[in-house]
């Protein structure tokens, strides 16, 4: 039986030690982060040579007792791995902005900590959102701006993620359920609106969620609550079809579909009666559009779910109670079909997944207790390219893509589409705008809704940056476009990202 350890780099970095639980699969970790420890960073040294272009940042933790870590992987085979790489908390989920992976720690430890790739994987920052606050999601508006979600709080909090300094305060509290706790989640930006999944569990009758769900939005330039309903008395939020908006990563409640923009947002309702799904809203005109797939047509209830192409779809389903088995599921975006399971367990044993569409892979955070680790299926014939869980350390819970100054994919491929539009709906002039990290091979096409090609806004090499184009809706031969809903999509270094836009002739 191997043992695992953190590096010798994560243990000079920490001012205070603590011993893990540790189970029969795994020993000899022995170190936790606490609370707001502030963590110091040492000079940078050599990563895993894999990390230079796309790997997996794998957030694993100790079951049961306490104490968490990462671990890196290859997303190529033969997906070589470092394990229990550094320390995090044991309930902790993270996102990767512009190189860096910010770990939203929840629970008890209640802060983000930053971890910088180039210098071996340190932290190189870590700032505290207020004790006993369980964030649950962080989402960049700006490199000296981002937001945070607070569940044990009322208040959606802005930081400085340069700095850590705490600039602004959202009070939700009007959408509230009867605790007084609107209990919120997963964050998502659309132009200069913040989206906010709010759970609404009523904590004095059993965590009973309130119906409907809502989607709280949040005017960034005023840092304001917006009236979905302004003709109803109080602050209203957008209402869902279900109840309980809920992914186990809490950073991925609300998927940009990569098709059409739309949000797809996952609702889990009540455990073990098969009531949620996933739901498409259009965040353009702010109208749900109702089911793509639900509960019941996957077979349970839907714990976490992913798609890289806004067609095919993979979800984590559990069965009834009081065993809540779990199983992966395909199913088809488009006709809301269940195509069938990859794989099963008769432990509560899978967690988080996630697709690379470069190479056709998911991968599946398997926590089975006498044989852990990620699992990898070709999303072609799900059929299983590991002869088993592949071992990290502890026991996988969330699955991070990252991407290193050698991927073929830009930065933030994980992040929220960066693809801008602006004014919509447009008329006279359309301005799009974009970010690239490094030099890149650009196209920008317009099409209708038929997806034919009706304008081609760009073509070839940018140089790093932000770039600017401005189109006057007309087609090449100079002919206006009539009025109506156009797609602009965005190809470049491998990611295509796609945002609807309503022209108004």
């Amino acid at each position: 039986m191997r043992r695992q350890t953190i590096s010798k780099r994560a243990l000079a970095g920490f001012g205070a030690t603590a011993p893990l639980g540790l189970g029969p699969a795994h020993a000899g970790l022995g170190l936790v982060l606490l609370g707001t420890t502030l963590l110091t960073a040492l000079p940078a040294q050599a990563a895993p040579p894999y990390t230079q272009g796309d790997y997996l940042f794998i957030l694993t933790r100790e079951m049961p007792g306490p104490g968490g870590a990462f671990s890196l992987m290859d997303m190529h085979a033969p997906w070589p791995h470092d394990d229990s790489y550094g320390a995090i908390h044991d309930d902790a989920v993270a996102r990767f902005h512009e190189g860096l992976i910010y770990v939203v720690n929840r629970g008890s430890a209640a802060n983000i900590q930053v971890i910088d790739p180039a210098q071996d994987f340190q932290t190189i920052r870590q700032f505290s959102v207020e004790p006993n606050s369980n964030p649950q999601d962080i989402c960049f508006a700006g490199p000296h701006r981002a937001f945070v979600t607070r569940y044990e709080r009322t208040a959606l909090w802005e930081v400085d993620p340069a700095t850590g300094e705490h600039t602004g305060t959202i009070d939700l509290a009007p959408l509230a359920d009867g605790d007084g706790l609107p209990e919120m989640q997963s964050l998502a930006l659309h132009g200069d609106t913040l989206y906010v999944t709010l759970q609404r569990l009523d904590r004095d009758y059993g965590w009973i969620p309130a119906r409907p769900a809502w989607l709280a939005m949040v005017d960034i330039t005023a840092n304001a609550l917006i009236d979905a309903d302004p003709g109803t008395p109080g602050m209203q939020g957008i209402a869902l079809a279900g109840a309980n908006p809920y992914h186990m990563n809490s950073c991925l409640g609300i998927l940009p579909d990569p098709v059409t923009g739309d949000f797809l947002v996952s609702q889990l309702g009540d455990y073990g009666v098969f009531d949620g799904g996933i739901e498409r809203f259009d965040p353009d005109t702010r109208e749900s559009r109702g089911w793509i797939v639900t509960e019941a047509e996957l077979g349970g209830d839907l714990n976490a779910w992913t798609t890289a192409d806004g067609r095919l779809g993979f979800a984590v389903c559990s069965g009834p109670p009081p065993a809540y088995l779990t199983s992966v599921v395909a199913f088809d975006l488009q006709a809301g079909t269940n195509l069938g399971t990859v794989v099963s367990s008769s432990e509560y044993a899978y967690g988080d997944l996630l697709v690379d569409p470069q190479t056709h892979q998911l991968f599946v955070a398997d926590r089975s207790y006498a044989n852990p680790g990620v699992r990898v299926y070709d999303t072609r014939t799900f059929a299983p390219l590991t002869p088993g869980p592949v071992p990290v350390g502890l026991y996988p819970l969330i699955l991070l893509a990252c991407h290193g100054p050698q991927s073929n994919v830009s930065d933030g491929w994980t992040e929220p589409l960066a693809l801008r539009l602006s004014p919509r709906p447009a008329a006279g002039s359309l301005t799009v705008r974009f970010d690239l990290a490094r030099e890149q091979t650009v196209s920008i096409d317009v099409l209708d809704p038929c997806g034919r090609s009706v304008a081609r806004l760009a073509a070839g090499a940018r140089a790093p940056g932000r770039h600017e184009i401005r189109w006057d809706g007309r087609d090449p031969r100079g002919r206006p476009l009539s009025s109506g809903t156009y797609f602009v999509v965005l190809q470049a270094g491998g990611r295509r990202e796609v945002e609807p836009v309503h022209w108004l002739r």
